[in-house]
């Protein structure tokens, strides 16, 4: 009494069930996996990245180079002579 149930002892499995549990379990795990993933791309608004996006870009230095104008080197070169000719000037005071 009190709705406990006694297990049938008398019944014999299949040898094929215990794969078949196992089975299932497996099949549990790859229906949480993609509801994890469907509940990431939901709430991110992107899919998940397993590899990073590497973008080369050519170092700054290069880079100006190549966009200045002869005018704009020259001006810059000014520029560096006028800023180490300043630092010479703060030294010897």
């Amino acid at each position: 009494m009190g709705g406990h149930a006694e297990p049938d002892e008398s019944y014999v499995y299949e040898p094929w069930y215990k794969y078949g549990i196992y089975f299932l379990f497996f099949e549990a795990a790859i229906a949480v996996g993609v509801t994890v993933y469907s509940l990431s791309m939901g709430f991110s608004g992107q899919t998940v990245q397993f590899k990073k996006k590497m973008v080369h870009k050519a170092p700054k230095a290069v880079q100006q180079q190549k966009e200045q104008t002869p005018v704009e080197q020259k001006c810059q070169a000014l520029e560096q002579h006028l800023r180490e000719e300043c630092l010479r000037a703060a030294g010897s005071k």
